[in-house]
């Protein structure tokens, strides 16, 4: 029984190779399997995490045809496994360079079944991919990813107001990157922008946006108290970032604010107050309007942090900011804004100092 053995493996070893080839090849079999476990391993564990069922079953024929492939072509053509898997490789992705051949019958044997498998493997393989790719497009022209940069501004909602801060923070390029989070509006993919589609009221929603590492947020939703939840879940996910929110209602901004938001701005009765000044007072209103759009408009309103000035009294402040062009005309307080301050209010370290300027005015 043994003496058959051993004619069948003398007649798969080709007359011209060497014994000492051969035993050398053979011992180095256990070296490279332990890698290749170890490698296979490695690919299971990674593919479980992002593939499906079938296709992990794809990828793992694919790679068990090329080993396969290798190790008999090393063992019947007697040449060492790197070099035989390197033939089994080029053999199954269809390349045939030609520099390595099968010289035995079992070797050519050997070659027919790794093309016939081969190209069953790579084709499912190739085809696995291509969907993949299509389908990764196809969920980021739908919004459906997840952002993953930080110390960006995160948009959330999309309406009249939400769609001016995003234009004006655009237009001003200040941003680092702009995350729009909504339901419905338009999906936008450029250089600046990255849409987020999903319930912003939603954990899930959020971090897809990367909310957590964001350094600033305006939440504006078409309900006060889904911007209230919202406000909520974006400061118990990232405590440091500063939060702009929209009331749609006066009553509604101390809820907000308790929410968590550092500025909640009542945009409907601001608006009503606005036209009821250019009423009465167009030159005030004209002058907001103006100011307000730092994009556009003829003069702009600016913070100056108040550390520069602290310890100094307001009027001394104001006359340094005049001879720079800037009119001082406020001092934010934390959360409190102090307008037409006195001369002698002193200015404190973590104060900031609202200035109105020249468009073309950055020397403030």
């Amino acid at each position: 029984m043994h003496s058959l053995h051993y004619k069948a493996f003398a007649l798969s070893v080709p007359a011209h190779t060497h014994s000492g080839e051969v035993i050398g090849s053979m011992a180095l079999l256990p070296v490279f399997a332990g890698v290749l476990i170890a490698l296979y391993k490695k690919i299971v564990g990674i593919t479980r995490k992002l593939l499906t069922h079938t296709e992990i079953v794809i990828v793992l024929f694919a790679f068990s045809v090329w080993i396969a492939a290798g190790i008999a072509f090393s063992i019947v053509e007697g040449i060492n496994l790197p070099d035989a898997l390197y033939w089994a490789l080029v053999t199954i992705a269809t390349v045939g360079y030609g520099d390595i051949t099968p010289q035995t019958p079992l070797g050519k044997i050997v070659a027919c079944i790794t093309i016939v498998a081969g190209i069953a493997a790579f084709t499912s393989l190739v085809s696995v991919t291509a969907e993949r790719l299509m389908e990764a497009a196809q969920r980021r022209r739908e919004g459906l990813i997840v952002y993953k940069g930080e110390g960006h501004v995160v948009i959330i909602g999309w309406n009249p107001a939400t769609e001016s801060a995003y234009n004006e923070l655009r237009s001003l390029n200040v941003a680092k990157h702009i995350v729009l989070v909504h339901e419905r509006g338009p999906v936008i993919h450029d250089e600046m922008t990255t849409t987020v589609r999903g319930d912003p009221t939603r954990t899930e929603t959020l971090l897809r946006a990367s909310v957590d590492k964001a350094s600033m947020a305006i939440v504006a939703l078409d309900d006060d108290a889904k911007t209230a939840l919202t406000v909520l879940a974006v400061k118990a996910l990232n405590p440091r970032a500063r939060i702009v929110a929209e009331a749609l209602y006066p009553e509604h901004v101390d809820l907000i604010h308790k929410a968590g938001a550092d500025i909640v701005l009542a945009t409907r009765s601001l608006g009503g107050r606005l036209l009821a000044a250019a009423l009465l007072e167009p030159g005030a209103a004209m002058f907001v309007e103006d100011a307000a759009s730092a994009a556009y408009g003829k003069a702009k309103f600016k913070e100056i942090p108040g550390k520069r000035f602290a310890g100094k009294p307001f009027g001394e402040a104001m006359r340094l900011l005049r001879e720079k062009g800037c009119t001082p005309i406020a001092v934010r307080r934390g959360t409190a804004l102090i307008p037409n301050p006195p001369d002698s209010l002193i200015i404190l370290e973590s104060d900031a100092i609202v200035v109105v300027t020249p468009r073309e005015e950055e020397t403030c």
